[in-house]
This record gives C-alpha cells, structure tokens and sequence, in this order.
C-alpha cells in the first residue's frame, strides 16, 4: 500500500548508528555552522562549526582514554551549566565508549538538596569522574569547604581541544579505532527520527532551529543536539532560564535566523501568548519562516492552547495559519524508546469521543499494542489499555534494576506473538488508525470509584484559573485520609503556583 504522507515522513538515513551517520555528516560540511549560542539578552555567544565539534569531540575523547584513564563502559557525570561545551563533552565520551550521564546543575541557591540529588545519581551509576564547565567548577571550589561535592575525580574542560588545525582530513582527527567503532550509542535513525525535513545533506540546503529545551534532558539532547548534527542543521539554542525570564526571546530569535522549525511543551507556547498580548510591540517578530512546530513528547498535547497561539501569533506576526493549525506536530516519545516515537504529520487532529486530545500520529512506523495491562492481552480498537512498543529503537533497561528492566522492557503479550515489547505506562487508545495517549496509568486518581486522569484535572483547573495560575506549574494527585480519621478514601489533591498578582 501508498503511504499517503509527505516524504519528509519517511527515514533519511542508510546508517545504523548515530556515529557514523555523525561522522558522514561532519566531513561533508565540516566548515558550517553547527550551533549557535545565544546568552540571555539574545546576542550570540558562541558559534561551533561541524568541524569544530568534531575535532573537540575527538580531542577531548582521546584524553578520556588517556590522561583520564577512563575505560570503555566507564561512567562519566557531566554537570554543565547550559552552553555549548555540554554537547562537546556529550559526543567525546560516545567516542570514547564512555557512559555519559547528563545532570542537571545544582542550584546555588539551594545548593545541599542539589548536591544530595547529585550525590545519589553518581551513586547508583557507579561513576568515578565528573566533567564540568567554568561555572559549575567555580562553584564547586567556592563551596567546597562547606558543602560536601559527589567524592569523585573533578575536571573542567571549557576550551579543552581548541585551536586544533581545521585544515586536516577529518579522518586524521579520529581518537583510537576502538573509541571510534565501538558502537556505544546505537540509535536506529529510520525508527527513532522525528526529522520531518526530508535529505538534509543537500548543499544548498540548509535547516536553521530555534530551541530553549534543556540540554541535559532526554527530548532537547535527541531533538534539538544529536539529531541535528547527523541532519545537518544550523541549530541556534539558549538556556531555559533566559526563555523563563523573556518568553518572547524565543520567537525573536526565530524570526531573526529564519528558522525553520521549533520546539517546546505546551506551557511554552501558553507563555509565549500570554506575554505576546501583554507586550507594547511585537512589530519585530516575522515568523513566516516556520514550517513546523512540534509539541508534546514527554507531556499530552492541549489543543486549545496551540490553537490559540496559532490564531494570536498568524494575525500579529505573520505565522503561516492554514486554520487547520497543520504547522504543529503533536508527538509522543519516552526515553525508554530513545525519545522518539511518532507524531501526526497532519497538524491537530482531535479525537471524536474525547475532542481534548490530540493525535500523535498514524502510519507509525514502530510495531504497538494496545494492551490490557493485567490480563496482557490486545484490547478490543477504540478500547484503552497500556501502550506497548516493539522497535529497534528500545533501549537495554535501567542501569542497576535488573528485576524492573525485565517487567518494563521484556513484556510479553498473552498469548504470546513471539516479539518483545517495551511497556510505556501509558494508557491510549486508537481511532481511525490514529494514536491519542489519555496519560499516565500509574498517575491514575480514584475518586469515588471513578477514575480520573491527572493531566485532565490539571488541564482542567488552570483553565478554570487561566489568570491566576502560572503555565506548567500544577499537578495534581491523590492522597488516602490519615489514621486519625479512620478514612481509607482517596482525596484530590491540587498543587499549583499562582501569579503574583493573584497571590493576595
């Protein structure tokens, strides 16, 4: 059968590993701009050519083995305040073999529960070394005295590899072979891409993305990092914070670099609204450049509040509105399955029975079941039961836990088809061959004997509150009545946090 979607949809690379998909990509245009890094009042900051990263990359890989005496399957904390050496000491340790484990940096200004946090993670991975920024080592020398660091081999590697002569054959950069082909990150392209832009590697073609999505998180690292660099991108990112502090930055600066493409959660793009309507002049934003608009990933879709930035945003800022709001790419992806999973090329496509969600997409090019959790067999269609997956893209399981890797990544239906499936936790359901995720089985409130999703009771009460309540900063769940009262019952509990001029 013809698929009916864009070409675009289809996979675009014939490598079976992010490495040499990098590597091919590096050496076909090693003097384009890569990534640029913006700072906080949205000037540029950095530039890293591809050769540029993949001469760091290379250099700093080789000391790993080396002067670090890292082996291969070694762990590595890498604790980077956001900026773009992260990326070089992410790609050095693949090289390398080295396990990479992302942190996010503790807060000075609550820095003991940072480090408590920090401490545990560099526990239960079992890592020897840390990898830091400036910022994070100045830190760490500052308040060494009084704050007890993870007890591990610290090092800094701002400006490690720089200067290396550009003017050599890539392939003259290379670390060790063994660093080089063992192959530590098998990311399976076809499965795993959310690219929707077809060959990239065109000469005259070149994609430029905006993205504030954290760094060290598993959807910014794959979407707006890894990804791009084998795709061929010009990436233009900046930190969280300054998005935080000035939503708006995000769309000036895709509208200054013509960008293609962006990303974000659907408190994002709320924010990005709600401050575009309070502000004195948005004249300067040209967003006639978007082509796509992705949103969703690790969180649901709320229709409404894209569709109101689609609306707001066309009249004001030129954004190319078709009215089916067929910019966006609603998608869905965990990190057990490499992040990517699918998405629905067709813009917001709302369920018949439950209008509130949106689609994640149809023609999926993974193997999944909708399953009944506690029997384990296939639900009857349009019933919901737990999403399962089967694809290459996978991951092994969680590092120590055996007994829960072999539950959630080794699940087996009833009765058996012979595959292995991945279970996401998740509930979702299919209608007309497309994918709506409910939520979270396991976040599952039971009131009364009814059940009720925590994403709807969230969804729910900020739009009752839309003025009060801060975009994203809500959760909602149960709790059982205390011994004193003598009440098993589940109570609903909302946590929220309000603007301040609703405070009083």
């Amino acid at each position: 059968m013809t698929s009916s979607k864009p070409l675009w949809w289809r996979p675009w690379s014939d490598q079976l590993s992010w490495q040499a998909q990098a590597r091919k990509t590096a050496e076909a245009i090693e003097r384009e701009t890569f990534l640029t890094w913006l700072d906080g009042a949205g000037a540029q900051a950095a530039n890293l050519s591809y050769g540029e990263v993949w001469s760091r990359s290379a250099f700093m890989a080789k000391w790993l083995c080396g002067d670090v005496c890292l082996a291969p399957s070694d762990r590595a904390m890498l604790v980077y305040a956001p900026g773009p050496e992260f990326f070089i000491a992410f790609v050095a340790c693949l090289r390398a073999g080295v396990l990479a484990v992302p942190n996010y940096p503790p807060d000075p200004s609550n820095l003991h529960r940072g480090l408590e946090k920090l401490d545990l993670v560099t526990t239960a991975c079992g890592a020897e070394v840390g990898l830091a920024g400036s910022v994070v080592h100045k830190l760490r020398m500052m308040t060494r005295i009084w704050h007890s660091w993870p007890s591990i081999r610290w090092h800094n590697t701002d400006g490690l590899g720089e200067g290396g002569d550009l003017s050599l054959p890539l392939a003259c950069r290379h670390t060790n072979s063994h660093a080089e082909l063992r192959r530590c990150f098998d990311l399976r392209l076809g499965e795993a891409s959310t690219s929707r832009l077809c060959n990239l590697h065109e000469p005259s073609v070149r994609v430029v993305a905006v993205s504030w999505l954290p760094q060290f998180h598993d959807t910014g690292l794959m979407l707006t990092l890894l990804g791009p660099f084998c795709a061929g991108y010009h990436m233009v990112n900046f930190s969280p914070l300054s998005f935080l502090a000035d939503p708006l930055m995000w769309m000036r600066a895709v509208s200054k670099y013509r960008a293609l493409w962006t990303a974000a959660p659907d408190f994002g793009y709320q924010l990005c609204t709600k401050r575009a309507a309070g502000a004195d002049d948005i004249s300067d934003i040209d967003l006639s450049s978007v082509v796509l608009l992705a949103c969703g990933a690790g969180q649901r879709c709320v229709p409404s509040i894209l569709r109101e930035f689609a609306a707001y945003f066309a009249i004001h800022c030129k954004l190319q509105d078709d009215g089916n709001r067929s910019l966006f790419v609603p998608n869905y992806g965990l990190a057990e399955h490499v992040v990517a999973t699918c998405g629905e090329a067709d813009g917001i496509i709302t369920s018949r029975h439950r209008p509130d969600l949106a689609s994640c997409g149809s023609e999926l090019q993974i193997d999944f079941r909708i399953v009944d959790a506690e029997t384990r067999s296939v639900a009857s269609d349009g019933t919901p039961g737990e999403l399962w997956l089967s694809s290459g893209s996978v991951a092994l399981g969680y590092w120590g836990k055996p007994d829960l890797s072999s539950e959630t990544f080794h699940a087996r239906l009833e009765p058996d088809d012979g595959k292995v499936y991945l279970r996401t936790g998740d509930e979702a359901f299919i209608e007309d061959g497309r994918l709506f995720i409910c939520g979270r089985i396991k976040d599952m409130i039971i009131i009364g004997g009814e059940n009720y999703y925590s994403d709807d009771v969230e969804i729910a009460a900020t739009e009752a509150m839309v003025d009060a309540v801060r975009p994203g900063c809500i959760a909602a769940f149960s709790v059982v009545g205390s011994d004193d009262d003598d009440d098993d019952d589940e109570w609903l509990c909302i946590v929220l946090e309000v603007r301040d001029h609703a405070a009083s």
